[in-house]
């Protein structure tokens, strides 16, 4: 134990060693601003609070799919599940008729005409919380569902959460 303390007495390593500690230091502050800073949102997942407005300038039988896009629906960025005809009647179906008959109208034209539809399925972003927050998998907390028919959104909700 004497030998450290002589050693780290010694005033040619003093350098060395305040250099040490301030990259060790500059890590700290690294780790925990990247678990802080802007991680509030999962990158691969929309904000409904930041796409709000957005999200209400679709209209439903007006707004192409491409204009999706436009407005900051971004299939590949947000990683939207993209539904096939039958994908969307496997995603809508409902376990009793009674609720099919109560379906939106919009989403039961697509069960008959199922190869003009596709539904684009965004994940809803959970709020990150915590230091050890950035490192765990976000939360998602229900998702923005468009079905495209022939190419227009024919129907949009936002779903759980």
């Amino acid at each position: 134990m004497n030998e450290v303390i002589r050693w780290c007495q010694d005033r040619s390593l003093r350098p060395l060693l305040v250099a040490a500690s301030i990259v060790v230091l500059l890590a700290i502050g690294a780790a925990i601003a990247w678990s802080f800073g802007g991680r509030e949102y999962d990158a691969h997942a929309v904000s409904l609070r930041l796409l709000q407005h957005a999200y209400d300038k679709v209209v439903p039988g007006k707004t192409s799919e491409f204009e999706l896009a436009g407005l900051g629906f971004d299939q590949s960025r947000f990683q939207a599940r993209v539904l096939s005809g039958l994908g969307v009647q496997e995603y809508f179906m409902t376990r009793t008729s009674a609720e099919f008959d109560r379906m939106d109208p919009a989403v039961k034209a697509c069960f008959d005409a199922s190869d003009r539809c596709t539904a684009l399925v965004f994940p809803l972003a959970g709020r990150a919380s915590g230091l050890m927050a950035a490192n765990a998998a976000p939360a998602t907390q229900g998702r923005v569902v468009f079905l495209i028919r022939s190419g227009r959104v024919a129907y949009k909700a936002v779903q759980g959460g």
